[in-house]
């Protein structure tokens, strides 16, 4: 796996827009959030566009990330929100050329596909981390330091653990190393079947998701079951699945669904890492060699 080369200060970075669009003053708040960083920003065109839920024609989306990626004088590409989109975008990458250009790629969320199909066909580390629709501005010191690292400095990058007072708990106890994959639950369900699904085999897969109904949850980690993702890989790291449960109904709870569905393939398996929809929040290289021993009072993960 490529790490790429590191952000300097005064470095230009695009800002893409390859899921849903935001409004005018989101995105001023977002270029702020860049230069807070001491990048400067270069604003692709579908941050100005929308159609309805998309942030402008798929076509438009594709060329910003391939336009971004190709341009020499860019040396970063931040997603500028979630949302919905980026899978219609997959046929549309020129991973080729990605991978010849390998440079900084940072989002979470809906560009959780983008991360797994970048790591798997260009051998890049990623970064899932907070966008900058979130104001990096107003993130306290744990969220914009494990940003800052991977951004600026990934040698310093050794370990990744929670904010104080949040415990990472152990639901499998073992040993796991392997190459850090995964992202989004919704996005990995929807792609298994195609060209694009991901790849878990001798890997560690990570999920998370948010405002999803336990059945639902229920629904996508069997689909990830049914599709022998949890037998191939050596370790399952969890995320918060942050208002994932139903109060009002009949309803399974979450540690009942992860019980049934996910541990009985006796993987390493962790719950409540801090990364993706909750803040304070990790950010992950995906991509990355990582290992972790799943035992009482676990306290991070190693970046090897």
């Amino acid at each position: 796996m490529i790490w790429p080369t590191p952000l300097k200060y005064g470095d230009k970075v695009a800002i893409t827009a390859p899921s849903s669009p935001v409004s005018d003053e989101k995105l001023e708040m977002s270029v702020e959030s860049i230069k807070f960083l001491g990048l400067e920003p270069v604003v692709m065109p579908s941050c100005n566009m929308a159609r309805g839920y998309l942030a402008g024609p798929d076509k438009q989306r594709a060329d910003d990330i391939n336009t971004a990626f190709a341009d020499d004088t860019i040396k970063g590409i931040f997603c500028l929100r979630g949302g919905y989109g980026t899978t219609r975008l997959l046929p549309m990458l020129d991973f080729d050329m990605i991978k010849n250009n390998p440079k900084v790629f940072i989002g979470y969320s809906d560009i959780s596909s983008l991360h797994f199909n970048i790591n798997q066909k260009c051998s890049l580390v990623t970064f899932h981390g907070p966008m900058p629709t979130t104001d990096y501005r107003v993130h306290e010191g744990f969220t914009n330091d494990s940003l800052r690292i991977c951004l600026f400095a990934p040698e310093k990058l050794k370990t990744i653990g929670n904010p104080e007072g949040e415990e990472i708990i152990t639901l499998r106890e073992g040993y796991a190393k392997g190459t850090l994959v995964g992202g989004n639950l919704s996005l990995m369900a929807g792609t298994l079947g195609s060209p694009y699904e991901i790849d878990t085999k001798g890997k560690i897969l990570f999920i998370e998701d948010v405002d999803e109904m336990p059945f639902r949850l229920d629904k996508m980690l069997t689909a990830l079951a049914l599709a022998g993702k949890f037998r191939d890989c050596e370790g399952i790291i969890l995320g918060t699945f942050e208002r994932c449960e139903e109060a009002d109904h009949p309803s399974l709870t979450l540690r009942e669904i992860i019980e049934e569905v996910v541990l009985p393939w006796n993987k390493p398996t962790i719950l409540n890492l801090r990364a993706g929809h909750i803040y304070p929040q990790s950010t992950l290289p995906m991509g990355a060699e990582v290992s972790f021993e799943a035992i009482e009072d676990m306290t991070h993960i190693s970046v090897l």
